[in-house]
């Protein structure tokens, strides 16, 4: 798991299962290595908070309405999570798109 809060305060989480994938003759050689370096999940990040600034700036999508703390205080019950199609395929893409050492999403 790995996180990224912007200079705004929000936060973006990263889950990448490693477990499934196959590895290189490089990854074997440094089989010590364990996880990921910063460079290579900043182009997934960089993406990911680009998307969410598209999605931002739809005038029909109301960030207080998603927001966990603004859900509780309202006592609102049911799911705060983003249903926006053309975010949840963008991030489907970055998803997609993304491996160790891509320098540009």
């Amino acid at each position: 798991m790995y996180g990224w809060l912007t200079n705004t305060g929000i936060k973006f989480v990263i889950v990448i299962d490693m477990e499934g994938r196959p590895t290189s003759a490089t990854d074997s050689r440094n089989s010590a290595i364990v996880g990921l370096r910063d460079a290579d999940l900043k182009p997934a990040f960089r993406a990911l908070q680009s998307a969410y600034i598209g999605l931002l700036r739809n005038p029909f999508y109301d960030p207080d309405h998603h927001s966990p703390s603004v859900a509780n205080a309202e006592r609102r019950l049911g799911s705060t999570q983003i249903t926006s199609r053309r975010f949840i395929n963008e991030v489907e893409r970055i998803g997609s798109a993304w491996f160790p050492g891509v320098t540009a999403i």
